[in-house]
């Protein structure tokens, strides 16, 4: 399949069709200003929450303790959450295009947190700009770029920035001490996956930053910003300010908040909730069965000791606690201004974490823990409330799941499929399997996986496969891949997969064959 554009010819026909495009959208635009404001409750506006790196079971409404989520569990009392979710790539720029377009990363090119998505490609937010939306996003998205690609409306990480003014340096010490990442971020304060820098390149000599920041000793992880001068708590404030100031017109609102992603350092009243010292580590368990790139990573990573480790996992309890109450906030404004019941609200991130599950932290991997995503859908009276829906879906079926809600065609040139049956039907049969890939690098182990209900089997590049029972080993302990009880399982999976996409076809991946 070609990549998906929003204009289809090249050359002058290209400069033709987009003014057409612009003649059409303003004619909408006219046609709804013509008849003033649209009252509440004519078409049904969206607000889609994103937060970034969530792993699907930190929720209490999911069974989890650690960190009690009480706004999240409200929106999902009122709606239906997904017990088996997954993003497409676990890391942040390809699952959060593959969110925008529908279309798997293999098929919109971006593979890495560097790559841009093309310009022409066309995004949900075109979708509903079209139909006379207002679309905006609020936060971050990692376009890596200028382009809006469908939004008219965007706040962005630098306008957060240009809020913070003198305190900015003291973001630029979280982010350089990073306890994942360690010597390399402090050496280079330069973390694009955080905001820092937002637009790709725009710091060709190197972050000005280097040389300028402290040294921590991830004894603590309390911010030294105050809880509102946090980038959550800024894009929340904008959120409150959206939804009053055009309530009264259809709108497309993502809120894209930055936690419980990196930097690690919560505000300190929910960082003392959570003090490196008191925070227990998981077990690493045994690693001997799993492939030897992730046994090396495993192995890296607790060489960082447990003073790091322990304020990792600490500052990812803190940062979901906060970024749970700043939810809470745009929620509690939704029905400030009753707009609850005529909105379609939804939930999601673009991956998991880890979390110090088989001694790995942040995602890149095919874990659970990693590719498994929250994902809520609520729009109280025309959906059911507090159901749980257990068939697998991809969270990319948002985009045709939403067509479909509100009666749009859904259009045939994108990868992702519906779960809109599952919102009225929690109990239905969704997609027989979910699939992932993730092989940003050339030098990288290439990784791609089908998750069955029962099964999820992963073929790495070069590497050993791996195969897990999810439903006899849930923690996915065991690698049962080369077993000879396994082997007609373990070929038909990978049949499965290589008809999906086929890796050892990637360039992109080392040991690939173009």
């Amino acid at each position: 399949m070609q990549q998906r554009k929003v204009y289809a010819w090249a050359g002058p026909w290209v400069l033709l069709a987009g003014w057409l495009e612009l003649c059409a959208g303003w004619a909408v635009a006219t046609e709804k200003n013509l008849e003033g404001k649209a009252p509440a409750g004519r078409r049904p506006n969206v607000l889609w929450i994103m937060t970034d790196q969530h792993r699907a079971d930190f929720m209490t409404c999911a069974g989890n303790r650690l960190v009690p989520t009480p706004n999240l569990d409200r929106i999902a009392a009122r709606g239906v959450r997904f017990l088996h979710a997954y993003c497409t790539d676990p890391i942040c720029a390809p699952s959060r295009m593959s969110l925008m377009t529908g279309l798997y990363p293999y098929h919109h090119g971006v593979l890495n947190n560097q790559d841009q998505l093309d310009w022409r490609v066309r995004t949900v937010a075109h979708e509903f700009a079209q139909r006379g939306y207002h679309t905006a996003l609020l936060g971050k998205m990692h376009f890596n770029g200028g382009s809006l690609h469908g939004f008219d409306y965007f706040v962005s990480i630098n306008d957060w920035l240009m809020y913070l003014g003198p305190k900015v340096p003291l973001f630029v010490n979280e982010i350089a001490n990073d306890p994942f990442s360690g010597p390399n971020v402090f050496r280079t304060v330069y973390d694009d996956g955080s905001g820092l820098p937002e637009i790709k390149g725009v710091w060709p000599k190197g972050s000005p930053w280097v040389g300028k920041v402290e040294r921590y000793d991830f004894r603590s992880t309390v911010s030294k910003l105050d809880a509102e001068d946090h980038l959550d708590a800024f894009l929340a404030r904008e959120a409150v300010k959206f939804l009053k100031n055009h309530r009264d017109q259809p709108f497309f609102l993502v809120v894209g908040f930055m936690k419980p992603h990196a930097p690690f350092y919560p505000p300190r009243q929910w960082a003392e909730r959570y003090p490196p010292d008191k925070v227990q580590l998981p077990p690493v368990g045994d690693t001997s069965t799993y492939p030897k790139h992730l046994r090396a990573r495993i192995a890296y990573i607790q060489g960082f000791g447990e003073r790091r480790l322990r304020a990792l996992r600490a500052g990812y309890l803190g940062n979901l606690a906060f970024v749970d109450t700043q939810i809470g906030e745009v929620y509690q404004a939704l029905e400030k201004e009753n707009l609850v019941d005529n909105t379609i609200v939804i939930y999601t991130s673009d991956h998991g974490e880890m979390a110090g599950d088989h001694g790995l932290y942040e995602k890149m991997c095919m874990f659970e823990p990693s590719v498994a995503v929250p994902l809520i859908v609520s729009y109280p009276g025309h959906l059911p409330e507090g159901k749980v829906a257990k068939g697998i879906v991809e969270n990319m079926g948002i985009y045709p799941t939403l067509m479909e809600l509100l009666g749009w065609d859904i259009p045939e040139d994108i990868d992702a499929r519906s779960f809109a049956r599952a919102l009225t039907d929690p109990d239905c049969e969704t997609q027989p399997a979910a699939f992932a890939q993730f092989n940003p690098w050339p030098k990288a182990v290439g990784e791609y996986m089908i998750r069955t209900p029962k099964y999820k089997y992963i073929y790495n590049v070069g590497s050993t496969p791996e195969l897990y029972d999810e439903q006899a080993d849930p923690g996915e302990f065991v690698n049962l891949a080369g077993r000879p009880e396994f082997k007609k399982i373990e070929d038909d999976l990978r049949s499965q997969l290589f008809r999906w996409h086929d890796p050892r076809r990637s360039a992109n991946i080392k040991g690939s064959t173009k």
